[in-house]
């Protein structure tokens, strides 16, 4: 089976719906994939939907409760990530015991491409893969080449646990001279400072890719047309960012995909629905950045 993990609360559950559904859509082995959702809690309707929805597929889910009470005590600033983003640092506490390798993936995805190929990768004895984090030269340079994005991740369970990760992380998050904006994946870079592998930039493609391959990033040189692949067939394409595809001043170039799967969920998202949350100033703005953001679509093969 293709273990495959996500982390969800009542609010994001609909996401998490159409990051499943676009994975499976995209796969000629959908009996083989086994998702599990922690959660820190879900309606039942919602539980109900979300089975439903995978099941149909021929796919298993399985609904993990996290004990909240784990992460209580922890004096640690959420900001506008919230408790679920800490719930994959411990799911080693919840998923079954024959578990040996998962991928973990952020609800705010669409999968272009077959998981089966990436849950075939090899880690060579390292505990974690991961796509570098793409950004500015400047905040490259001082990460030392060496911080990757934790929205997908390819991980030794047995690893995981041997050399703590988990807590490991948390203790940093919750050390006084911590200073972490972007928390556990701060937390996951530090512990694994040096010891995760790289994976191909396309199967966490991210929206500063754009900018890096515009620009011409120097930091990035070698990897120009690993870089300009990832945008032409991205495997797995990561919204990041506080404006996700489903808020009305998203100006990503492939959110129409994100609303495509949705479409395939009891949650679909209508983008004329939501233009109309747009204030008419807003709108303008909206017009004006289209020429960029049709520029930058054209760059991706899978919507011809």
């Amino acid at each position: 089976m293709i273990n495959i993990v996500l982390c969800s609360d009542e609010n994001y559950a609909a996401y998490s719906a159409t990051v499943m559904v676009s994975a499976l859509e995209n796969t000629s082995c959908k009996e083989e994939f086994n998702f599990y959702l922690l959660t820190t809690g879900l309606t039942e309707e919602t539980k109900k939907k979300l089975k439903n929805t995978i099941e149909k597929y021929g796919a298993k889910l399985t609904i993990l409760n996290v004990n909240t009470s784990d992460f209580s005590s922890l004096n640690i600033e959420l900001g506008r990530f919230g408790i679920g983003t800490l719930l994959r640092l411990y799911m080693h506490r919840y998923l079954p015991k024959e578990i040996h390798k998962v991928i973990y993936l952020d609800c705010d995805l669409v999968i272009l491409g077959d998981l089966k190929i990436l849950w075939e990768k090899q880690l060579n004895g390292l505990a974690v893969g991961a796509v570098t984090d793409l950004c500015s030269p400047k905040s490259y340079s001082e990460r030392q080449n060496n911080y990757f994005n934790a929205g997908v991740l390819l991980v030794d369970l047995d690893l995981w646990i041997q050399k703590n990760i988990g807590d490991e992380a948390l203790n940093y998050l919750t050390s006084p001279s911590t200073k972490a904006k972007y928390l556990d994946q701060d937390a996951l870079n530090y512990v694994l400072k040096g010891k995760w592998r790289p994976l191909e930039l396309s199967w966490n493609f991210q929206p500063a890719s754009y900018t890096a391959y515009e620009k011409d990033y120097d930091y990035l040189t070698s990897r120009k047309e690993e870089l300009y692949d990832s945008i032409k067939k991205p495997s797995i394409v990561h919204f990041i960012g506080p404006i996700k595809p489903w808020h009305a001043k998203c100006v990503h170039p492939l959110q129409e995909l994100f609303i495509e799967f949705s479409e395939k969920t009891p949650w679909p998202i209508k983008l004329k629905t939501l233009r109309t949350e747009l204030s008419p100033l807003k709108r303008v703005k909206l017009f004006f950045k289209k020429s960029k953001m049709k520029r930058r679509r054209k760059l991706t093969k899978y919507l011809k």
